[in-house]
């Protein structure tokens, strides 16, 4: 905002605080936070925080908060506001002793006019009521906020719980109980000074047409006017090159008469040969920066800035993305940066992203919930495509008064998010509950597509058709017999099947696929005693989150020499999990395949679990794997070892994927074909004259004799025109399963 237009008053800093876990404080009718503090023990707390992270770790109900201000003298032409850029999760607030209003959720901003309220030029008392509880029933929440809250990657009580799978699940007699709620304030709070007349909110919907050479930008703005009288606006509209050169454009100026209160004004206009936002791959993430500026009765009273991208984002009915009518493969992950967002700092958001793009990922999920607006920044400027959850994971209470508070939830979450281009698509629900699906999923689904009709919308994170889904389920068996064949998460190799059967699958588009590992040895020495690291104390390894049930059927034998040992079994498992999985997808990129999420980026607090990235920012062997197979120039292998008339021969096919938006010409492919033992069986040089843009190729197949052993390894290299090394790879080639052979998903428990 203009300072000259709106001035703040920080009200950060250390406030004091009374725990009142079982909300008794409020019921006695003397109120004694709000209005009788003194009979209180307050003691001192960080604003803004999460309490957890400020001095009272193990604290779940209700926090009162209390600060004392002195408020700038009064102006005629003047409104004061109280404004919370974010609370965890429900609060009331009282100035001097009046109550204000009330808000839930735990992801976005909310304000009060206290003109009225405020003892200007002297000291006034803020008291905020600030509740964060556990639910009593997981499977039937009536807290909306996702995986911030009740997530697997969490922590959770998992005592007794010796059946696989180790996680929550609907069938499961031993679903753990969330054990944290985030709470507290944890953003700035501030008083703000305002013109009477303001802005409350811009939407701005960039509408390309002409093949790309046109777009109409519309803008909508939600104007107050707090005086009592009708006020003259005139509002006048800029766009301009954000980081980019290019033209200023100057909208005409826009005039009109404003009654008292709320209204909403829309304009138009044309922008001939819009500079596109692209992702990194494909091109370039222009932004635009529009000035909107308000005069009320010839005076400027207010102007505010808003960034905004000029795309189009389609996908069909096989899953396949369309960005500015440009096919683009997705190729990410499922991040949530950690439990405690208040811990999140734009440093420790732009580490994450560069982290992304080092890693080849185009695309990131961010799974239930929302981030702090730094990170939706670092996507629109570096050209990461965001596929984002509404804050809903697993089940919800289902009751009407729940219903109408999650459409309130919704229709928040969508405003404050609608206006960044690196937005794709939004989900309405993770992994929902067979008895949310077509109660809670069905009103989540209309709104947004009320809210956005622009942007592809999805009922659920797991249910990925090519058909029309079903419009109810009557039983729990119905929705298993359903996901069953429109399965969209991929645990091949982890919670069942083998990692050899990926070639078998066929998800339209994979929402997560992944297996656990131990992070390295100096990060466990951060959260775990060197007495339960080595000799392994399996049931404190557990209450991390690691599932030493599904690591002992999928690894083998437990026994191991060292504690770097049993470390570097399970990275290594999780590396050939993601090379197999993801190669092999990748070759059937728009064949049957939309795109691929790695589940999960980064831990969301000390743990042992699915994450390629450990708590403290150390990358698994595993992230390098994924930033190799993800490769956008990529070099893959596949085959099969068969017994036939000539006895024992290995089939060997090259591959080469392109996920650029541009032709390579005269590359070169060689390739050797070793034994297990290491003798040479035969190699093989070609020449690529043409390798088509966003494309994926195989190659003239080699078959060679197996004389020992039951593996051939093949190792094989790309090189440009000038003989510069792209990438190298390589491939064990072994039997494969046949179809009948491979293991039916619902033949065994798993997550639902």
């Amino acid at each position: 905002m203009s300072r000259e237009c709106r001035e703040k008053l920080s009200l950060n800093g250390i406030w004091k605080c009374v725990q009142d876990e079982n909300d008794l404080l409020e019921g006695n009718i003397r109120n004694k936070p709000v209005y009788h503090a003194e009979e209180l023990t307050w003691t001192d707390i960080l604003v803004p925080a999460h309490w957890q992270k400020a001095g009272y770790e193990d604290f779940q109900g209700v926090m009162w908060y209390k600060t004392t201000f002195r408020a700038p003298p009064k102006k005629s032409d003047k409104m004061f506001y109280i404004c919370f850029d974010a609370v965890d999760y429900y609060s009331e607030v009282w100035l001097n002793g009046v109550y204000l209003g009330t808000h839930e959720g735990d992801f976005d901003a909310f304000e009060f006019n206290v003109s009225d309220f405020l003892h200007n030029g002297e000291e006034n008392v803020l008291v905020i009521k600030v509740t964060s509880e556990l639910d009593t029933r997981p499977e039937r929440k009536k807290i909306a906020k996702g995986g911030l809250y009740h997530w697997d990657c969490l922590p959770v009580n998992q005592e007794g719980l010796t059946d696989c799978p180790e996680v929550p699940s609907s069938v499961n007699a031993h679903y753990p109980n969330p054990l944290i709620n985030p709470g507290g304030i944890w953003k700035d709070v501030y008083l703000e000074e305002r013109g009477k007349v303001h802005i409350e909110h811009i939407q701005i919907t960039p509408y390309l047409k002409d093949d790309y050479k046109k777009a109409t930008i519309y803008l909508d703005v939600e104007l107050n006017n707090n005086n009592s009288k009708e006020a003259k606006i005139d509002v006048e509209v800029s766009f301009l090159p954000h980081n980019f050169r290019g033209k200023i454009y100057r909208w005409k100026r826009q005039s009109y008469f404003q009654r008292p209160g709320t209204s909403s004004y829309s304009m138009t206009d044309q922008l001939s040969q819009p500079k596109l936002w692209w992702t990194w791959e494909l091109g370039f993430p222009h932004l635009y920066k529009a000035v909107i500026e308000v005069w009320a009765n010839g005076v400027l009273v207010d102007k505010k800035i808003q960034i905004f991208g000029i795309k189009e984002i389609k996908m069909d009915d096989k899953w396949i993305f369309y960005l500015n009518g440009t096919r683009v493969f997705i190729k990410g992950n499922n991040y949530l940066s950690d439990q405690f967002l208040s811990l999140m700092t734009k440093e420790s958001y732009q580490l994450d992203v560069q982290m992304m793009l080092d890693a080849n990922m185009n695309t990131t999920r961010l799974f239930a919930h929302a981030e702090q607006e730094e990170f939706y920044q670092l996507c629109n400027e570096k050209g990461i495509m965001v596929f984002q959850d509404l804050p809903f994971q697993w089940g919800y209470e289902s009751t009407g008064l729940f219903i109408k508070r999650a459409e309130d939830v919704a229709r928040r979450f969508i405003r404050m998010l609608y206006n960044h281009p690196s937005i794709i698509l939004w989900s309405c629900h993770s992994e929902s509950r067979y008895h949310d699906y077509n109660k809670l999923d069905n009103m989540l689904l209309r709104v947004v597509k009320e809210l956005d009709s622009l942007r592809p919308v999805i009922k659920n994170s797991v249910l990925v058709s090519d058909e029309e889904l079903p419009h109810y389920f009557e039983t729990l068996d119905d929705f298993t017999n359903y996901i069953g064949t429109h399965l969209s998460v991929h645990w091949v190799g982890w919670y069942w099947g083998k990692i050899e059967d990926a070639e078998f699958y066929n998800p339209m588009f994979v929402t997560e696929y992944g297996t656990q590992s131990i992070p390295n040895e100096d990060s466990l020495k951060k959260f775990m005693n060197q007495e339960s690291l080595w000799p392994v104390n399996w049931e404190i390894y557990r209450t991390w989150g690691f599932q030493t049930n599904i690591y002992q059927t999928m690894m083998g034998s437990v026994m191991t020499q060292s504690l770097q040992d049993l470390i570097d079994i399970t990275q290594d498992y999780q590396v050939q999990f993601y090379k197999e999985h993801t190669e092999a997808l990748r070759r059937k990129k728009y064949n049957q395949v939309g795109g691929l999420l790695q589940f999960h980026f980064v831990n969301t607090g000390p743990s042992i679990d699915w994450s390629i990235i450990d708590y403290y920012r150390q990358p698994k062997k595993a992230y390098f794997a994924m930033a190799k197979a993800f490769e956008p120039l990529h070099l893959s292998f596949n085959g099969d070892i068969t017994e036939g008339e000539l006895g024992r021969t290995a089939t060997i096919v090259p591959w080469i994927i392109n996920d650029y938006n541009v032709i390579f010409e005269n590359y070169e492919v060689t390739y050797k074909v070793f034994q297990e033992d290491g003798t040479l069986v035969d190699q093989q040089k070609f020449c690529v004259p043409l390798i088509e843009k966003d494309s994926v190729r195989p190659f003239e197949s080699l078959t060679v004799p197996v004389a020992k052993g039951e593996t051939v390894i093949v190792k094989g290299q790309l090189k440009d025109m000038n003989g510069v090394l792209i990438m190298e790879n390589d491939k064990v080639i072994r039997s494969l399963p046949s179809q009948d052979e491979v293991q039916d998903p619902f033949k065994s428990p798993i997550r639902l």
